[in-house]
């Protein structure tokens, strides 16, 4: 006999074996003894909740010759038949395979021929939402007045995606999460059955894993036992699927509530060095802050978490080491990290920085690590830790004004009687920020006519790079003697992209814009107040004027006039690329005479008076 997967093998075969959804076989079981069947159900809900089992088992018992208490017998003749096949009756459709309105027509003629040895015909159409609008069309007058010898039964795991015409022809069942203790009640069935020696330990952990899917359940219990053997151990489970080790979240857990971010790096280097998933061991440590969270919310905390008493005697310890607000902004400051690492090559980085900032608050000027802060000196003041206060109370003082409605206040203005400070300029280094002096500032100036144009001088880059949309579009520039500035606000997703690929960012910019200048990057926090404004800048007195162009180069003044035409343009028209060394290289204009003949000289131009 060919192997049976465990999950197929110990499916129900009747509804009392159905785990987790006693509220809706109750109320099937009471349709089929009181004769209330009806014409139409639609089974929703998670995967590996039963749907498609529960559905089987209904369409036995209503054709049952003999039921029990509303159960099929699986033992008549009509119960084997439907079993093994022989009757076609009860007819399964997939329809993610058979989308199509013919599929559905063809269901709708079968309808008129009565059932060939039970009494319903019974059409399990299972992932209904995805057949395409038409099918649906298709099937809404066979569904809602179908012949007295048929019954549809829909089973969905996206109900929202179902019409609600369609809907409202149906009586739903909604199939809850299964419970971790089902799991484990069912799991034990199962093993007792296979001859499985499976630890507490282990139950526990297969049910957390699961998430509510007996399915799923099922099938990693099945493959820890093809690769361990039939004695299973929480060891074991975490050896075969990868997960990290309780000890190395603990561990991290333990460094980011005391700051230690040298553990920090070296528990992420082991992680990876054993070879597991970095994104795994990532969420395995938001489920341990969610469990810091109940244990410190929760006086019953046992009651909620699925675990041993000495882990939860370990995440008592280390909730209580914790701030609530520092936990919260962990969780926060994690799931926006693993979006983040989704489209980065090194994600290993992402996570760094987000846990040093979660154990280093002084790293991170947002308002929640502010308030993080300012939690740990209200901590340390009820301890006793800080005897003389009056400094401490100034720096709380200032922190509640910083995160005062979420936003920086201003600093009250001064007394009448007092003098007004002098403002400080704002020191910033020369690397990041060096200005153009003010005698080259004009509108003449390539980085201002660049900065000008950027919004086309973007586009071509992103059309030649789309991975550096993040960085590029919308985003807030400004200009040095160097180069283009492009503008980040801290924390922003866009500042890792670009940081990654600031040669690659110079390289298309130089590329698009004809000029030899870099790009460089800052925060909006690091540059100073008094950034140059190129639209306000005028030319030179030696430079352009009304009756003086900038630029006789009829093209340029088309760039500059009509940029939104020019890049819509195919890129290929203007730039050439030679083989050799990716040397790009002017190749549609060249200064030919016959060329230069085809554009109207400045003498030949229209003069106002003209016009």
């Amino acid at each position: 006999m060919e192997h049976q997967a465990i999950y197929r093998k110990w499916r129900p075969m009747v509804f009392e074996d159905i785990v987790g959804q006693t509220h809706i076989t109750r109320t099937l079981k009471n349709q089929i003894t009181g004769g209330k069947i009806g014409h139409a159900y639609l089974f929703c809900g998670t995967r590996g909740t039963g749907k498609t089992t529960c559905a089987k088992v209904f369409s036995r018992a209503v054709n049952c010759l003999h039921p029990v208490d509303g159960s099929p017998c699986n033992e008549c003749e009509i119960c084997r038949g439907i079993l093994d096949g022989s009757i076609l009756d009860v007819k399964e459709i997939d329809a993610a395979s058979n989308t199509g309105v013919d599929n559905i027509r063809e269901i709708r003629d079968d309808v008129n021929y009565v059932s060939t040895a039970a009494k319903y015909t019974v059409y399990i159409i299972d992932e209904v939402h995805m057949l395409s609008p038409g099918a649906f069309n298709a099937l809404l007058k066979t569904l809602e007045e179908p012949p007295e010898h048929v019954i549809f039964i829909l089973a969905t795991t996206e109900a929202h995606k179902v019409p609600q015409t369609i809907l409202s022809r149906c009586q739903r069942f909604d199939f809850r999460r299964i419970k971790p203790s089902d799991i484990i009640l069912r799991m034990k069935e199962i093993a007792h059955g296979e001859g499985f020696d499976i630890t507490e330990d282990a139950y526990k952990m297969l049910a957390r894993l699961a998430d509510g899917s007996m399915r799923d359940g099922l099938s990693i219990l099945e493959r820890v036992v093809s690769a361990e053997g039939s004695s299973v151990t929480a060891e074991s489970i975490t050896s075969v699927l990868g997960l990290s080790a309780a000890d190395s979240i603990y561990k991290i857990i333990k460094a980011v509530a005391d700051g230690d971010t040298e553990t920090i790096i070296s528990v992420i280097d082991g992680v990876l060095a054993e070879g597991k998933d970095l994104k795994v061991f990532m969420d395995s440590l938001i489920q341990n802050l969610r469990d810091m969270m109940l244990c410190k919310l929760s006086g019953k905390s046992e009651d909620v978490l699925d675990l041993n008493a000495e882990d939860v005697v370990k995440l008592k310890a280390l909730a209580d080491r914790m701030s609530f607000e520092k936990i919260s902004r962990a969780v926060t400051v994690l799931s926006d990290a693993a979006s983040d690492a989704k489209w980065v090559r090194m994600p290993r980085v992402i996570y760094e920085i987000a846990l040093i900032k979660i154990s280093r608050p002084e790293f991170d000027s947002s308002p929640e690590a502010l308030m993080d802060r300012l939690t740990s000196l209200e901590a340390k003041v009820a301890g006793g830790a800080v005897t003389d206060t009056a400094p401490l109370e100034r720096r709380i003082k200032r922190l509640e004004d910083k995160v005062k409605d979420g936003v920086t206040v201003k600093a009250e203005q001064n007394a009448p009687d007092d003098k007004p400070k002098p403002e400080e300029k704002k020191k910033v280094s020369a690397r990041l920020y060096n200005p153009i002096p003010e005698y080259e500032l004009t509108a003449d100036h390539p980085l201002v006519k660049a900065a000008r144009n950027w919004e086309n001088i973007s586009r071509i880059m992103i059309r030649s790079a789309g991975y550096l949309t993040a960085a590029l579009r919308n985003r807030n520039i400004t200009i040095d003697a160097d180069g283009i500035i492009l503008i980040f606000k801290n924390g922003e997703f866009g500042a890792n992209i670009a940081a990654n690929y600031k040669d690659k960012l110079t390289q298309l910019f130089k590329r698009a814009s004809g000029t030899d200048y870099i790009v460089k990057i800052a925060y909006e926090n690091d540059l100073p107040d008094d950034l140059p404004d190129v639209w306000s800048l005028k030319p030179s007195e030696d430079g352009a004027s009304e009756d003086k162009p900038v630029s006789k180069d009829p093209i340029d003044n088309l760039v500059q006039n009509f940029g939104e035409i020019i890049e819509d343009a195919d890129e290929s028209e203007f730039v050439g690329y030679s083989a050799k060394d990716d040397d790009f290289s002017q190749s549609s204009f060249s200064d030919d005479d016959n060329d230069r003949e085809e554009f109207l000289e400045e003498d030949e131009l229209p003069s106002d008076e003209e016009e």
